[in-house]
């Protein structure tokens, strides 16, 4: 591989500044209301611009008038169910979505009246995503951003809880597409008592008429979740699952989780012993999610019961299982002074004869315990897999001013895999990283039994001269393969 000469370039010219023809904010102010206004009534013919112009002159004068043109408008984009094609979506979007933030400014003098027109805008959601050939874009953007934006515009206003709970209740009921979970949680606060027991009553209602099977079972059931989570109901929350579902460990760490919080620690701790994780193989086995999710929560009911040494030795245990700098951390965080410095050492220790190379370079790069690390990768040359660009990447990185060497091996193997495999993708990437292997041999006084920088780029051009990506993409920086 040899360097290209950089060809020389004249300077280039310096951009010009704006001038008084940039379209900008300021230059537009200086034509005068006058003018800017005739050239808008001129652009009126446009649609969405005379709705624009109508909807802020209400904006501007109206209140009541602004309620009524959103309403009308929202109304007549309700009744339709014609089919929204490809052509239309975005200027569709645009409208909806202009409509959703003049909502949002109503709020300021009505918040009553956007809150009822935000859940008008809502209602439309299932019936309009079904007239789409699919529901992701720009479309069912605005729906989301109204979802998100209700709970702000409900802070200012004072609801009938009742009819607001009643609102809610038929939202979910039309949730075709699982979106107004969360309009429980942010709408709760308006809600209050009153209206969250309203809500539940016809949640229950909705679920005592559906089958298990029944996709909207689990929309009830999220949704009476999260009530139960606004009202700090932890024995309602578990009510909502099957007992043989409390028994799994993701499940029984939700519980748990909120008993702990509760201030009932004995009972968290009773629910994970009950949904502790499986190692057999089979339907039943867990998945490091969660055993993941189950092991925290169950090393926090262990420290609010009092059986501080029983979760330190799982906190080793899962170390030693995964390297897990948190878990380690935690463990040392809990022993007396002094003692820590050894168990340091042991974990290092279990770290470099850990079977899984990748892992173990991890844990020591970014612990870290460089020279570990090195010898690490020069032990086991073998085993490096540079399938990982992202760990090959940043770990040659950390090791390349003082061990070269290793960071060499580490770029290497991830040309290789890039070269063996035709990662298209990745071409570049390797290309800079052959670049920097170069740039570190001259810092390598002996590359031992591993081959120099020359031979491993001949032996690269010998196996895949034919790739002519990743040549291109050398070329490109300047150098020849």
């Amino acid at each position: 591989m040899a360097r290209k000469a950089a060809a020389t370039t004249g300077d280039k010219p310096k951009a010009r500044k704006g001038s008084k023809t940039t379209l900008s904010e300021a230059n537009l102010v200086d034509l005068g209301p006058e003018r800017l206004a005739a050239i808008l009534l001129n652009l009126s013919s446009d649609s969405h611009v005379k709705r624009l112009l109508r909807l802020e002159l209400f904006a501007e004068s109206n209140t009541e008038g602004l309620a009524l043109e959103i309403g009308k408008r929202l109304a007549t984009v309700g009744k339709s169910s014609s089919r929204i094609n490809w052509r239309k979506r975005a200027a569709f979007a645009k409208d909806l979505d202009l409509h959703r933030t003049m909502i949002e400014r109503l709020a300021a003098d009505d918040a009553n009246a956007a809150l009822d027109l935000m859940l008008d805008l809502l209602d439309m959601a299932t019936p309009t995503l079904d007239r789409l050939s699919q529901a992701e874009g720009p479309i069912g953007d605005v729906f989301l951003a109204a979802r998100d934006g209700i709970g702000a515009i409900a802070a200012g206003a004072v609801p009938d809880p009742i009819a607001l709970g009643d609102r809610i209740a038929k939202l979910l009921r039309r949730d075709d597409y699982t979106q107004f979970g969360p309009v429980v949680n942010v709408l709760a606060p308006a809600l209050g008592k009153k209206g969250q027991a309203h809500l539940r009553d016809a949640l229950e209602k909705l679920l005592a008429a559906r089958t298990v099977r029944d996709a909207r079972t689990a929309v009830y059931k999220d949704a009476l979740r999260r009530l139960a989570d606004a009202s700090g109901d932890v024995d309602a929350f578990e009510a909502t699952f099957a007992p043989e579902l409390r028994k799994t460990p993701l499940v029984s760490a939700e519980i748990a989780r909120r008993l702990l919080a509760a201030g009932r620690p004995e009972d968290a701790l009773a629910t994970l012993q009950a949904g502790a994780p499986s190692d057999k193989a089979g339907r039943h086995q867990s998945s490091l999610e969660e055993r993941s999710a189950w092991e925290e929560a169950m090393l926090e009911a262990l420290e609010a019961t009092g059986h501080q040494e029983e979760a330190q030795k799982r906190r080793w245990a899962e170390f030693e299982r995964t390297l897990s700098i948190p878990r380690l951390r935690a463990y040392l965080k809990g022993l007396p002074d002094f003692d820590d410095v050894e168990a340091e050492d042991q974990a290092k220790a279990v770290a470099k004869r850990y079977p899984q190379f990748d892992r173990a370079l991890a844990f020591l790069v970014s612990w870290p315990d460089l020279p570990a690390a090195s010898r690490l990768v020069l032990n086991r040359a073998g085993e490096i897999h540079g399938g990982d660009d992202t760990l090959m990447t940043e770990a040659a990185r950390r090791l390349e001013g003082s061990y070269p060497l290793a960071a060499t091996l580490l770029l290497r193997a991830s040309i290789q895999y890039v070269l063996t495999y035709g990662v298209a993708p990745r071409y570049a990437e390797a290309a800079r990283q052959l670049l920097e292997a170069e740039s570190l041999s001259v810092m390598i006084g002996d590359f031992g039994e591993y081959p120099d920088h020359a031979a491993f780029v001949a032996d690269l051009r010998a196996m895949h001269s034919r790739k002519l990506g990743f040549r291109a993409e050398l070329e490109a920086l300047g150098a020849e393969f």
